[in-house]
């Protein structure tokens, strides 16, 4: 329970990157014998952009009010995290495309 402390999953798109991770390095690791299954469906690849985008979008807006000071976080993309959402998203797209025509 410690390990799951430590990776800080307190945002989806944590989630994501992670999962991404997981995804990417099992499609290298295990061999399958599913046709429809192969090494270049690797949904992992845009998962990972769409995370890596959003925490480097992370930013924290600081406010005084009621005698204290908050920290409340926001996403403020920059061109490149777009960039990197956009790719993301397309990738998963082409991805679940070809596993859905290789099933058919």
């Amino acid at each position: 329970m410690n390990l799951l402390e430590k990776l800080k999953l307190d945002r989806w798109y944590g989630i994501v990157l992670y999962l991404g991770v997981m995804l990417l390095a099992s499609s290298f690791y295990f061999e399958t014998d599913l046709d429809f299954v192969e090494k270049k469906h690797l949904f992992g690849l845009g998962m990972i952009l769409i995370g890596i985008a959003y925490i480097m979008s992370e930013k924290y807006l600081h406010e005084i009010a009621h005698g204290g000071m908050f920290s409340i976080p926001i996403n403020k993309h920059n061109p490149v995290s777009i960039i990197l959402i956009i790719i993301g998203i397309g990738l998963i797209g082409f991805f679940g495309f070809l596993i859905v025509k290789g099933l058919i």
